[in-house]
């Protein structure tokens, strides 16, 4: 027998969708639990009632986002019988379907997850007639809205944190996520405003690493003004928070 270990896991987020497959958000760092002031649904869904009606879920307008967290106790009496509705993910995991879909492997630890359509996702476990499974899952879900009209449940979580430090002929970027759902690395935006009071928003010019990045300056192909100028740094998280701005000034000469 397999004991599947209880575990409440925190969120990751912002996750595009094709119909019927999940595209769920890069592993993240952990960070804060669901905050008690943000409503949520909750879900249950028992292993001696996984042939009773439609299974629990939610529906969804075309667009919507929502954060779901799992917790499962779930033990697996014959972890090798087959007939599992996803057979690529292990007996007794969480799987999910969408609007009458295929039903496809959940992420274990937090996610985002967008709906392509209206529709209803629902969830079960990963198990055959003969698979032989005891116990639950339990799952919390908070709407987030919409990308373009979020709810106000995606302010409660902490935004993600930024850091410049000059180092060297160039500048450092450190990066963390503080509520859990992991960053958008992508999203990393610099904003260099000239001596001239001019302002250029530029993408990172080396690649973006996981924690941190080394930028050189001034950036290569940016013709500047001798004098002071200033670099802005931003980023996102997968919940669609942006940090606060964190700043440095360099000189560059004539």
């Amino acid at each position: 027998m397999i004991r599947l270990p209880r575990t409440l896991r925190k969120a990751r987020p912002l996750a595009a969708l094709a119909l019927g497959a999940s595209l769920v958000a890069p592993v993240g760092a952990r960070g804060q639990s669901l905050p008690s002031s943000v409503g949520r649904d909750s879900l249950v869904v028992r292993a001696d009632a996984l042939e009773a009606g439609a299974p629990p879920g939610l529906a969804l307008r075309a667009g919507e986002r929502i954060a779901v967290w799992t917790a499962a106790d779930v033990e697996v009496g014959r972890p090798g019988a087959g007939g599992r509705p996803v057979p690529d993910a292990p007996p007794g995991a969480v799987v999910a379907r969408f609007d009458g879909g295929p039903w496809f492997a959940w992420s274990e630890g937090p996610t985002v997850w967008t709906a392509p359509a209206s529709g209803r996702l629902e969830f079960t476990l990963n198990a055959g007639p003969r698979t032989a499974l005891s116990g639950r899952a339990r799952l919390a879900l908070v709407r987030l809205g919409t990308v373009a009209a979020p709810a106000p449940a995606v302010a409660a979580f902490p935004a993600p944190r930024v850091e410049l430090e000059r180092a060297g002929d160039g500048v450092r970027v450190r990066y963390a996520d503080r509520a859990g759902f992991g960053l958008v690395r992508s999203t990393l935006e610099l904003t260099l405003h000239t001596a001239h009071g001019e302002t250029i928003h530029l993408a990172a010019w080396r690649p973006v690493g996981r924690r941190e990045t080394l930028l050189p300056l001034p950036p290569p192909d940016v013709p500047l003004p001798p004098g002071v100028q200033t670099l802005d740094a931003t980023i996102t998280d997968w919940l669609g928070n942006e940090s606060p701005a964190s700043r440095v000034v360099f000189d560059a000469a004539q």
